[in-house]
């Protein structure tokens, strides 16, 4: 709080300072102005000279009419005179001298001498004895009032010149402590910049001293440091990322970290970068680092770290660490327990083979059990119904009513040997007791002998087969699992589409892959029924009322896979289902193919 205190003063104080020069020296200004302003002499206020020199000039013109008399002026003086007097009084009688006049009280007189003038003017040009008393009855009253108007305005520019020195001199004051005001100021601002620069030198001191010893840690420190800016151009590049890159300091500054090195190119190395300039720390241990002109790989530790200004990012600081020998001795250690670890393993491994077997067979059975209690009951419960009706009409059945419960039950028990033989199947898979042979098989041929035997299980269904245009489909698989993953496939589609509807069987073939693909009419739940699809014992929404205990498409996927293929559920337009058996296409020609001998098989 008070280093937050401190600097608000040192804002503070120079703009204060600066207000107050700014204002005084403003204020001084308008000072000056206004006594230029007083000093200026107006028109009215050189009254004095203008009355004194017309009333001159009506003295004048007097003394000319006298000396005409005594024969000492001729008339062309005595014109000149007149013409001074009419110029004079033309003067006093216009525009600001003449509202001066009226405020001295002489306009009166000004006006009367103004009408006698033409009188006056043919006495002077009849001078003479008899018309002098008349012409000094004309310039009398003229001459009395031009002496009060002198007078007045000599009294009036006195007191005029007085307010105004005084004003002046109130004025000059005010500017002179305007003056020592912004001198103090300009004082305060003076001893603020030195003590500021002095802090500043102070501060780069520190500065400089900080800066040389971060270098010394940077320099000296046995990992990589590299400091890079938001745009990811390094500004910080230390010896030990001189030793571990090959590039020098000079070099690396300023340059993109892309353009330094391909390791920084790594996916995993840029969202790492890319997380720390966000605000994160992240860590990336023995990550290959291939050198240049060099096969075998370096391993380095990095981490991640940002660069902050308070609440603002400035960039990120990566620390690499070269744990090249660190990993080797680690693999040393690694190998040596895995050395001990077979050992023991050999020494145990009959022992795990008994057990495994042992689980297999637990499991075998407690599955059997499982099913039993939760599947087996329909067929049961039908194949009881059949006999009982059997037992309570045995004396009223007629053979066509005893071939019709025959039927029945031996299609409940059909339907529960297909249930032990999908559990036991189940069982076998995951005790790993199933065998695959792989050979050259024409999927074409083996789907035809499929559709054949199943046809009387398809109750009149309709099966599309397109073959592929580019010659049989010769896979690379057994044939007895093979028929297998295709008919649950099939039968899958059989018993959850429309009975009116289409099943369509298609091929696609490439240089390694066949698939066979099973397209039946129908719809999937949603996205967590379709993940949970090829799961063991699982069943979908839309199975209800269908038999089966959730094992075939499981068992498909898993024989799929002992071959080296899958079976996957493929993209389709909404209404359609389409599952597709993947398996290695046959690299041999298709002259020893195995398909027809399938049939003698049990699949």
């Amino acid at each position: 709080m008070n280093r937050r205190a401190r600097s608000l003063l040192g804002v503070a104080l120079p703009v204060s300072a600066i207000i107050i020069f700014v204002v005084l020296l403003a204020f001084s200004l308008m000072r000056l102005s206004d006594i230029e302003r007083n000093m200026r002499l107006e028109a009215t206020q050189n009254m004095l000279w203008v009355i004194s020199r017309a009333h001159v000039s009506s003295l004048q013109l007097g003394e000319a009419v006298a000396g005409i008399l005594a024969g000492e002026v001729d008339p062309a003086g005595m014109e000149l005179r007149l013409n001074v007097f009419l110029s004079r009084l033309a003067l006093l009688d216009d525009g600001p001298q003449r509202r001066r006049m009226e405020l001295l009280g002489a306009s009166a007189s000004l006006d009367a001498l103004r009408g006698s003038l033409p009188e006056l003017a043919s006495l002077l040009k009849d001078a003479g004895p008899q018309t002098m008393p008349r012409i000094r009855a004309l310039l009398s009253p003229y001459n009395a009032a031009l002496t009060e108007a002198a007078n007045k305005a000599m009294v009036a520019e006195w007191d005029d010149l007085g307010s105004t020195l005084d004003a002046t001199r109130k004025q000059l004051w005010q500017i002179i402590i305007s003056m020592i005001g912004i001198s103090l100021a300009g004082t305060v601002l003076c001893v603020h910049f030195v003590l500021a620069i002095r802090d500043a030198r102070q501060r780069t001191r520190l500065l400089n001293q900080e800066k040389a010893f971060s270098e010394l840690l940077i320099g000296s420190s046995g990992e990589g440091i590299i400091a890079v800016d938001m745009e990811r151009r390094c500004t910080v590049w230390n010896e030990a990322a001189e030793r571990l890159f090959n590039v020098s300091a000079g070099r690396a500054t300023g340059v993109a970290l892309g353009d330094l090195s391909g390791f920084f190119e790594v996916d995993r190395i840029e969202k790492a970068i890319g997380e720390a300039l966000r605000g994160g720390a992240v860590a990336l241990l023995d990550q290959p680092f291939f050198p240049d002109h060099q096969s075998e790989p370096l391993y380095v530790d990095l981490r991640c770290f940002s660069l902050r200004d308070g609440g603002r990012i400035m960039g990120t600081i990566l620390l690499i660490s070269d744990v090249t020998e660190r990993r080797a001795v680690q693999r040393e250690i690694a190998d040596h327990r895995d050395h001990l670890e077979q050992l023991v393993q050999a020494r145990t491994q009959e022992l795990d083979a008994a057990l495994t077997r042992e689980r297999a067979t637990a499991d075998l059975y407690r599955n059997f059990g499982t099913m039993i209690s939760h599947q087996f009951r329909t067929p049961l419960a039908l194949v009881d119904s059949a006999l009982q009706r059997l037992v309570r009409r045995r004396d009223r059945l007629t053979p066509a009513e005893i071939l019709e419960r025959g039927t029945q039950a031996r299609s409940a028990i059909a339907r529960l040997v297909r249930l032990v033989e999908s559990t036991l199947d189940a069982a076998r898979l995951d005790a790993g007791q199933i065998e695959v042979r792989s050979q050259a098989c024409d999927l074409g041929l083996l789907v035809a002998d499929i559709c054949t035997r199943q046809a009387e299980d398809m109750g009149g269904r309709r099966i599309t087969v397109t073959p592929p245009v580019d010659g049989p489909p010769i896979a690379h698989c057994d044939p007895v699992h093979a028929e297998h993953i295709l008919t649950n496939l099939l039968s899958n589609a059989l018993k959850y589409s429309p009975k009116e509807t289409l099943i369509g069987i298609s091929f696609t073939v490439d240089q390694s892959r066949i698939a066979c693909i099973v397209t039946n009419t129908g719809s999937l739940g949603g996205a967590l029924e379709r993940d949970a699809l090829f799961d063991r014992y699982y069943r979908g929404s839309n199975t209800e009322g269908c038999p089966g205990i959730g094992v075939g498409l499981y068992m498909a996927k898993a024989l799929a896979r002992l071959q080296g293929g899958d079976v996957c559920l493929q993209a389709s337009e909404p209404g359609t289902v389409r599952m597709a058996m993947v398996l290695p296409r046959s690299v041999c020609g298709s002259g020893a193919v195995a398909a027809a001998s399938v049939a003698q098989e049990p699949a």
